[in-house]
């Protein structure tokens, strides 16, 4: 069996359509769609090999999630809600070369995030730096990246065209 994660799934789209949808590809095990309250759902969509999900891929619109190693990872908790992506970024490039920075936001706590670095190199050196502050002596919580369970899932870009009639 093979996952294939969709993003970005409208609340008005129901799973009988999704499922239509990715019956053009192959035949669709199961579909599961995870409801996000105000933010766009996400799911999987499962089938019995890949080949499905080669054909989806090759009618992307060329846009995939990359997956870095653990050890080139740190995880970042206690970012002040004021503090963007660029400020970030370029506080750790003191450490090694970031290649990206992901950043997720919460309401009501403080936000937390993943840095890259193209090396583990960096991480070390920062683990072994603790504590790490921040301008404004804001104590950043910075901790080995836990290793992810042994699953890919891709992300594609593909238009989702229902053909639904206007009423």
């Amino acid at each position: 069996m093979v996952e294939l994660f969709v993003g970005n799934i409208p609340h008005d789209v129901e799973k009988t359509e999704l499922v239509e949808f990715f019956e053009q590809f192959g035949s669709v095990l199961d579909f599961k769609i995870i409801s996000r309250g105000k933010h766009p759902n996400f799911g999987f969509v499962v089938f019995n090999n890949s080949e499905p999900v080669q054909k989806i891929l090759s009618k992307s619109e060329g846009r995939r999630m990359v997956r870095y190693p653990d050890a080139h990872q740190l995880f970042v908790g206690n970012i002040p809600h004021d503090v963007e992506k660029p400020e970030l970024m370029e506080f750790f490039e003191q450490f090694g070369s970031v290649l990206d920075f992901k950043i997720i936001c919460r309401e009501k706590h403080p936000n937390f995030g993943f840095v890259v670095f193209n090396d583990s190199e960096p991480v070390q050196k920062i683990l072994s730096s603790r504590p790490i502050e921040l301008f404004d002596n804001v104590r950043l919580n910075v901790q080995k990246k836990k290793t992810s369970p042994p699953i890919v899932y891709l992300d594609v870009c593909i238009t989702l065209n229902l053909n639904r009639s206007k009423d």
